[in-house]
């Protein structure tokens, strides 16, 4: 037997079907109650019954890597010169981003990584198909966008008031392109591409980058660099190379334009073996030691010409790498019985000493310091190489090439700006690692995003990053 129980709570009636049962195992008479929901009408027995649905879980993904770099991305000032450039691409443009920077690997593998991660959601529409990217890069390579990627970027985001460093490298490949040629590298012949890259001296900021064919020598590079800088802007006061670029060409270039350079002198050339024989047999005197962190040096600084201007040689000599040099040296001189007693003393002379030329005068203390700034390039080189993945090459058209390479540059742009915000306690693929076990869960309208760890909370604080609770869909 059943029958309406109404029930008020505040100005609403409920109404609920009571059944009278006999309960056999307590031997007596009950009721159950089954709610029928909100009093519409109560004569004609009308009620509402919103019915509560249950959401069901789609999928869960990688979530704080990604969010957490497109919200970087988006805080910098680089981010309006991309939307800009890019405009329509840009969504596009900041998955490639994310994928280069949080999981560097093929790029056949970017539709896998997308498919797990909140990029899909981030960058909607983004169809990260071989060939799909293959015409992106392509689209982004036409010299046209490069051109005004990097107006933009040299007058809006950075400026070399003081000087820039310029070194290359070889990107060996097996890939059949016009700029690939046989080249020299690392004491091998390969097929190779160089890549040369400029970086601004007082910010470590990448400002450009050229590719070569794999032949071309660094000594012919160095004065077109200097001219298509000059052509976006960049009026440089100092340069900084290294021997490979030293020739007698690119020096009274640099004359010729004005520029400050300090370069290494490579130990092939006459005024190299001139200093040596002059000046190394009392460099090691007390007045001449400098301290360099924890290491002791010996450098003398004398004035010399060189193509006609006077400039100053810095001859720097390093203790420990001299007894290692020497002992080397002597062992195999014994072995190998040479009898040049003079070719044998030059090279013992030599042995641990680098000379170093500026065209300007050098505080004793500042020398080996500014020539070690070049180690920001070959540390900038290492984070293409390693940590972006830059090789092994994969592209067969020039623009194709031309925008992998402007990718690469870019997410090196925003690896450097990561790594000066989170400082020193932390490496980027660190932070990133960590960030990427922070997950989110997919529903049918919403995403919610999983707790945040204390490690994961002391990175997004450090940054300056909001990480919200959910998301819609």
């Amino acid at each position: 037997m059943s029958f309406i129980r109404y029930k008020r709570f505040g100005n609403k009636d409920y109404a609920y079907e009571i059944t009278a049962y006999w309960d056999s195992v307590k031997k007596k008479p009950r009721q159950r109650s089954k709610y029928l929901g909100v009093v519409i009408d109560k004569e004609k027995k009308i009620f509402q019954r919103r019915e509560i649905s249950q959401k069901t879980e789609k999928l869960i993904l990688d979530f704080g890597d990604v969010y957490l770099l497109n919200e970087f991305i988006k805080g910098q000032d680089l981010s309006s010169i991309l939307k800009q450039v890019f405009g329509n691409n840009m969504n596009y443009l900041l998955s490639l981003l994310c994928y280069r920077l949080c999981h560097a690997s093929a790029m056949n593998y970017a539709r896998i990584w997308y498919d797990g991660s909140i990029s899909r959601f981030l960058f909607k529409g983004a169809t990260l198909s071989s060939q799909r990217i293959s015409d992106f890069l392509e689209s982004i390579g036409d010299e046209y966008v490069q051109r005004e990627f990097f107006e933009q970027y040299l007058t809006s985001f950075v400026k070399a008031k003081e000087g820039v460093i310029i070194d290359s490298t070889a990107l060996p490949n097996q890939i059949r392109f016009p700029f690939n040629a046989w080249g020299y590298n690392d004491g091998n012949i390969d097929m190779q591409i160089r890549f040369l890259f400029v970086v601004a001296k007082e910010t470590s900021l990448p400002l450009f980058f050229r590719y070569l064919p794999g032949n071309i020598v660094d000594v012919s590079s160095l004065s077109v660099t200097v001219k298509e800088l000059k052509k976006f802007g960049v009026k440089n006061s100092f340069v900084l190379v290294d021997s490979g670029f030293f020739s007698k060409d690119n020096i009274k270039g640099l004359y010729g334009e004005e520029i400050d350079f300090l370069t290494r002198l490579p130990s092939s050339r006459v005024i190299y073996k001139d200093l040596i024989r002059r000046e190394a047999g009392d460099l090691e005197r007390f007045n001449n030691a400098v301290r360099y962190g924890e290491r002791a040096l010996f450098i003398k600084q004398k004035r010399c010409t060189l193509y006609g201007r006077q400039v100053y040689a810095h001859i720097i000599l390093d203790p420990e790498r001299k007894g290692r040099e020497t002992r080397k040296f002597l062992l195999d001189a014994m072995d190998e019985q040479e009898n040049d007693e003079d070719e044998i003393e030059f090279k013992l002379m030599k042995k641990g000493i680098m000379i170093l030329i500026s065209t300007f005068k050098l505080k004793i203390e500042e020398v080996v310091p500014y020539y070690y700034m070049r180690q920001t390039v070959e540390r900038l080189f290492g984070f293409s190489k390693d940590d972006l993945k830059i090789i092994p090459l994969r592209v067969h058209k020039e623009e194709t090439l031309r925008g992998y390479l402007l990718l690469t540059f870019i997410a090196l742009v925003v690896f450097v700006l990561l790594k000066r915000a989170i400082g020193k306690k932390h490496t980027v693929e660190e932070i990133l690692l960590t960030m990427r076990n922070l997950k989110c869960k997919v529903y049918d309208d919403e995403i919610i995003v999983q707790e945040v760890a204390r490690q994961q909370r002391e990175i997004v604080e450090k940054l300056n990053i909001i990480m919200p609770k959910d998301m819609g869909i």
